[in-house]
Order: structure tokens, then sequence, then C-alpha cells
């Protein structure tokens, strides 16, 4: 077990120092998918804003909540599910769509996840846009509490790593998980409160703890909101990486050299 551990760890190092490819090459995964387009990945921004706007003047007629203060929560929590989302999700064909590099090019698996990441992490900063273009129009402020998006969205991309590592492995051997894992994502999002306030749930609310995705959006949501993130959020996120962590050492250490025999 200490050797799959020492592996695991060699292999983010090596990760971490070749931080110059996986960085080019997600940007350049950026400006491949919106080639030839005037507003590139803007289109995905624009549409986003749409379907926010469009979805929370129903959804706050639904909940019979005022629309000045639903649109900039649901603003809030679309633009970061879709970050933890992306993660999860893309993370499952990590592997498969850097088959070419991985059979030709001596490089640490792990640089491919943290392509993945960085990539999304670049889709985030053109959707964050929206938030502050929200907050403008129905005038609400930020405060203080807003530093705290900083060492929570660190905690939050760790988990995510941990869980795309993973995944990655796992569907590289089991083609049929992917499909598997965007069927539980769509899930997830409908349990997950996005386009609901946990208050909504009542004495239920605290169920929301035993789902990491809630914790995760908690952690990214409310500090833009204004308020500091909660306590057993935070705990529960920290345990996870703990966990997680360790986990993923034993598993990729063990099974992350295999990969290029099963592309």
């Amino acid at each position: 077990m200490t050797r799959y551990y020492a592996d695991a760890l060699d292999d983010m190092r090596a990760g971490i120092a070749s931080w110059r490819i996986w960085t080019m090459l997600a940007s350049n995964d950026i400006k491949m998918r919106y080639r030839r387009s005037a507003l590139g990945q803007f289109w995905v921004t624009l549409s986003m804003a749409i379907m926010i706007f469009g979805m929370g003047v129903v959804y706050s007629a639904l909940f019979k909540t005022d629309v000045k203060g639903y649109i900039p929560y649901i603003a809030t929590t679309f633009v970061m599910w879709a970050f933890i989302s992306a993660n999860i999700t893309e993370s499952t064909n990590a592997f498969v769509e850097n088959e070419r590099i991985i059979l030709h090019v001596s490089i640490a698996r792990s640089a491919f996840i943290f392509r993945m990441i960085y990539r999304n992490l670049l889709v985030l900063l053109h959707n964050v846009l929206i938030i502050p273009l929200v907050f403008l129009t129905f005038q609400i402020g930020i405060n203080w509490n807003i530093l705290w998006l900083i060492p929570d969205f660190i905690l939050v991309a760790a988990n995510c790593f941990w869980i795309g590592y993973c995944l990655a492995i796992i569907c590289v051997r089991y083609r049929d998980v992917p499909q598997i894992v965007a069927s539980i994502m769509q899930i997830l999002f409908f349990i997950t409160p996005i386009m609901f306030r946990p208050a909504q749930l009542g004495v239920h609310a605290e169920l929301l703890y035993l789902n990491p995705l809630a914790n995760f959006i908690e952690l990214l949501r409310d500090p833009v909101l204004g308020e500091p993130p909660g306590g057993l959020a935070f705990a529960i996120s920290v345990g996870l990486l703990i966990v997680g962590g360790f986990v993923m050492l034993a598993f990729t250490g063990r099974y992350s050299h295999r990969v290029v025999y099963w592309l």
C-alpha cells in the first residue's frame, strides 16, 4: 500500500510540474471548441444568462417568492453547478479523449485531470460574468464574506480532482460507466438546492448534507450572496477531501499505470 501511495504522489508531482503542458492544452480546447465563432465561449454564457432569467421568472412565480431575490440566487447556483458538474461528467472521458497523447507521450496521468479542471475554470471565468450583471440589475450588494470564496473554491476544486481522477480510471476500463454517471448527475441536479432554497424543505433541509454536491454548492454560493459558509458543509467537504484523497492515492497508485493498456 505504501508503494501505491508513493507512486500516486510521484504522479501528482509530475502532473503539477507539467503545468505548462496542461494549461496550453486546456486553452487550446476552448479555442478549438469555438473556432470560427464570433462570440466563442460567450455563446454558452449568453444562453445560460437567458435560461437563468427565464427560469427565474417562472420558478419565482411557482414558489411564490420575490423575483428580485430569487434570480440572483439561481444565477449563482447555476454558474457554480455548471463548474462542478462539468468536472465530474467530463472526467469520465478524460483519458479516452487523450488516447493519442497517452499512447505516444510519457506524461503523468494526473496532468489530464488538471487539464480538465483548468479548462472548466476558464469556462467558469466566462460564465461568472453573469453574476455581477444580475447583482447590478437587481441592486444586490456584496460584503467581506466574498473572501470566503477563495478557500472554499480551492476545497471544492480539490474534491473535484480526486473524484475526477478515480472516475477517469474506472471509465477507461468500463465504458458503460460514463452513461451511468450522466444519469446520476441529472438526478442530483433535482435534489441539489439549485432551483430551490434549502429552507423550503423545512425540517428536512438537513438531509441535504447527505448530498456531497449540495455541500459544494453551499460553499460556493453563500459567500457570493454575502453569507459565511456553513460550518457543517465546510467540515463535510474537508472530511470528503481527506478520506477521498487517501482512497484516490491508493486507487490511482495501483491502477493508473494500466490506463495505457485499457485504451
